[in-house]
């Protein structure tokens, strides 16, 4: 047995030698490679399951009693590259991790002696796992991946929230609200056919909750966010180099896009918006076939996703690398708006007020009508994340502030885009070393 293996060491190290040898690893020794997870949910992203349980903790403090359930996404894309604008289930994604199967459902129950949380799964489906891959089985290596004690398969979702809210006496709502023309959010829907069958329970609003924990972010948070705001200055600068005349805008989409996967990011944060002269004035402008010309101006409104953390910057810049007198004049307005509303942002301040020293600057300018929408929304999970713009701003918020003027008339729109951190001294620019004022944006382009 002893010589058997000290062979068998012999032909490891071997084996182990000639592959470092072959992958260009240094050293005598190569590492050996990182075990291949199989099957879903493959485990909890971008952080460990203690991350978000040390979150569902803090939110049953918050809920205090009562129980609330919380639905997934109903199907989940695993080979999307870019991310929806709003993206169903981050909620659900902010509280578990989970990211990569679709149908499942939490339960929250503060009030409960042995078991607060339970995981409810989709059922395993042979014949679907052969071209989806496969389902766990309910077992020890799906609550080391979920960091969830208790887990079900998804049936047994309405009686276990039908017992609890026996004892509970409250079904709390901790999803979001929707119109009076969207569909009734599953979670409702679901307590209503509870209450009718367990007599005096009641629902409770408690839909800020949840909303409110993700508007303060975590350090960690913050770091993803600054990859990917990293990923997507990268970007930016490879278009501004590349951009030229005769180029279609979709050629320089491809180029920027390219420069985020360089830099590790997988997925992009919303499509890539690439608007030349006349395109440069619709704001959500999806196109791409245009031919860019001498003398255009190129607005590009981009994000990174890094490990489903967004960013989001717009830039508008010459295509000659060189700003007209009219375009310069405009451009610098917008800069000036987005520069006082900046001074604005701190903890206490509420939106509404940024907006107003934004549009006062483009007001006196004589360009109030040319500025079409809102000031900046807030960024996170989603590139349109949640928050409360009503209500004063925490510190640890992340919004953009991003006026514009649209001049079809003119052939060209300007808006400009930036990312700020609210702090407990301010905020942070978070974005501040994407090119942004004429200078340096043209000496960028010099450089081409």
């Amino acid at each position: 047995m002893r010589a058997m293996f000290n062979r068998r060491n012999f032909i490891a190290t071997a084996a182990a030698s000639g592959l470092a040898a072959t992958s260009g690893l240094s050293g005598a020794w190569a590492q050996p490679a990182a075990p291949r997870s199989y099957g879903y949910p493959a485990g909890t992203r971008p952080f460990g399951p203690e991350v978000y349980r040390e979150r569902r903790r803090r939110l049953m403090e918050r809920m205090k009693s009562g129980v609330a359930v919380l639905f997934g996404p109903s199907s989940v894309d695993r080979s999307a590259t870019v991310a929806p604008i709003d993206r169903p289930g981050s909620d659900f994604a902010y509280l578990t991790g989970i990211v990569d199967d679709g149908g499942a459902a939490l339960i929250l129950a503060p009030g409960e002696r042995t078991h607060r949380e339970f995981l409810f799964l989709p059922n395993v489906d042979p014949e679907y796992d052969r071209w989806e891959g496969q389902r766990l089985l309910l077992g020890g290596e799906l609550r080391r991946r979920t960091g969830f004690e208790k887990i079900s398969r998804i049936g047994g979702l309405g009686g276990t929230l039908a017992q609890i809210a026996a004892r509970a006496g409250e079904m709390r709502y901790i999803g979001p609200l929707v119109g009076p023309d969207s569909a009734v959010p599953r979670e409702l829907e679901l307590y209503g056919k509870v209450a009718a069958r367990v007599p005096g329970t009641r629902i409770v609003n408690n839909h800020g909750l949840v909303h409110a924990m993700r508007q303060v972010k975590e350090p960690r948070e913050l770091e993803l966010m600054r990859r990917a705001i990293a990923a997507t200055d990268r970007g930016m600068r490879a278009a501004m180099r590349a951009a030229r005349p005769g180029m279609k805008e979709f050629e320089l989409k491809d180029i920027l896009e390219a420069e985020f996967r360089a830099a590790g990011a997988r997925r992009l944060a919303f499509p890539s918006i690439i608007g030349v002269a006349r395109n440069g004035a619709v704001l959500h402008y999806m196109g791409g076939d245009n031919e860019i010309r001498a003398g255009d101006m190129i607005l590009a409104d981009i994000g990174a996703e890094y490990d489903y953390y967004a960013a989001d910057i717009t830039r508008t810049f010459p295509v000659d690398g060189r700003f007209t007198p009219e375009q310069r004049r405009v451009y610098e307005t917008v800069l000036a708006a987005q520069e006082a509303a900046a001074r604005g942002l701190r903890p206490g301040t509420i939106y509404e007020d940024l907006q107003k020293a934004a549009t006062d600057v483009i007001e006196a300018a004589g360009h109030r009508d040319d500025f079409w929408h809102g000031l900046g929304h807030f960024v996170g999970l989603d590139v349109h994340d949640v928050g409360d713009y009503s209500r004063p701003l925490p510190a640890g918020a992340v919004l953009t502030i991003e006026p514009g003027i649209y001049l079809p008339q003119r052939e060209f729109g300007v808006r400009i885009e930036d990312e700020y951190l609210v702090t407990a001294a301010g905020n942070e620019h978070l974005s501040r070393a994407v090119p942004r004022t004429v200078a340096e944006i043209e000496a960028v382009m010099a450089a081409r």
